[in-house]
């Protein structure tokens, strides 16, 4: 195999002491429980892959791909190895050596199709004119009544939306390791969004703006603390931070402070803040091991249940989309989007 996107990171993965820190908040590694599914075996995978010692196969590929990059590991590491961005690396190694997932093969020729990652050609966007750019993101724009929803809350707090015709930022190509794909992918959307500051909805796209792209980002929620008044909901909750939004943009008391400004007392959850515990839906994993996203999902809801609110509120939509089927299957709690709440509120 040639290691042309891991030679990258070959000074990175010599400086991981093996100090074994990355397992403790790991959701994979605490499933599965093997040294693979820790961040320090992946990266031992990886440097076996680099330096050619090890030959891909479907179990290494299998552990490269087991991973839901909610950057747990990185937030634990001392010296700071990247690795999210190594397992990207690996990813696109492996895919160029023909290790490929057919679900996401397909998720990525449905981008390149329709431009979203569903391949629903009937998904439309809510264009209008307006002052400042928001981009709603694939999620989103699959359930237009949550994007219209957020477009009403901010015309409702005085922010006019600029929206235009949408493709998705490309965060499933890079992160699923089609390179190529990615490379001619971006410079569409570039000529698409050539905005420096942008308003997101969807934490992933946000993060992915931010990181890739080196827009100004602000994520949603931080404008509609700028500007929403206060109100009594008298709701008890607990709030689920998505990984994006606590551990890659910091964004963590911004969407508590809107919540207790509407009158939502929350109660904070065992795992949160920069140690939020991983819902189980990012990475990949949703399509290539559903029945591990589960797993790592309902860990999740449990400690949601622990805490004695009858809610959870989150402002991903992923995070909801797989905390509702845990909660489901767990019982005893709802999850609702943030952008509900603050309706609510407003109404």
């Amino acid at each position: 195999m040639i290691a042309k996107y891991l030679k990258e990171y070959e000074n990175e993965l010599n400086i991981c002491i093996r100090c074994a820190y990355c397992f403790e908040g790991c959701p994979v590694f605490k499933e599965l429980g093997w040294e693979s599914d820790g961040a320090r075996g992946k990266a031992i995978l990886a440097y076996g892959l680099l330096t050619g010692e090890l030959k891909p196969s479907k179990y290494i590929a299998d552990k490269i791909f087991q991973c839901t990059y909610c950057r747990d590991c990185l937030e634990r590491c001392s010296p700071s190895v990247k690795i999210p961005e190594i397992l990207c690396a690996a990813r696109a190694d492996l895919v160029d050596a023909g290790f490929v997932y057919e679900t996401h093969k397909g998720m990525v020729e449905n981008v390149k199709r329709t431009g979203n990652i569903f391949g629903d050609e009937e998904v439309t966007t809510p264009v209008q004119e307006g002052e400042i750019p928001v981009y709603i993101g694939c999620q989103y724009l699959a359930r237009p009544n949550q994007a219209k929803l957020y477009i009403r809350i901010l015309e409702k707090i005085g922010v006019k939306p600029l929206i235009k015709n949408e493709i998705c930022c490309g965060f499933p190509l890079y992160a699923l390791g089609f390179r190529e794909e990615f490379k001619k992918w971006k410079t569409k959307f570039i000529e698409l969004f050539p905005y420096k500051e942008m308003i997101a909805l969807c934490p992933t796209c946000a993060a992915f703006l931010h990181e890739e792209y080196g827009k100004e980002i602000k994520h949603v929620t931080q404008i509609i603390l700028e500007h929403i008044p206060e109100a009594n909901l008298g709701i008890k909750a607990t709030y689920h931070d998505p990984c994006d939004l606590s551990r890659v943009l910091n964004i963590i008391e911004e969407p508590r402070e809107i919540l207790k400004k509407i009158g939502v007392k929350l109660v904070e959850i065992e795992r949160s803040k920069k140690t939020s515990y991983c819902c189980g839906g990012g990475g990949g994993i949703l399509m290539s091991n559903v029945e591990l996203s589960d797993r790592i999902g309902k860990v999740r809801i449990r400690q949601a249940i622990d805490t004695g609110a009858p809610m959870v509120i989150t402002p991903c939509p992923t995070c909801e989309q797989v905390l509702k089927k845990a909660a489901a299957l767990e019982g005893n709690i709802v999850v609702r989007n943030i952008s509900d709440i603050i309706w609510k509120a407003l109404s």
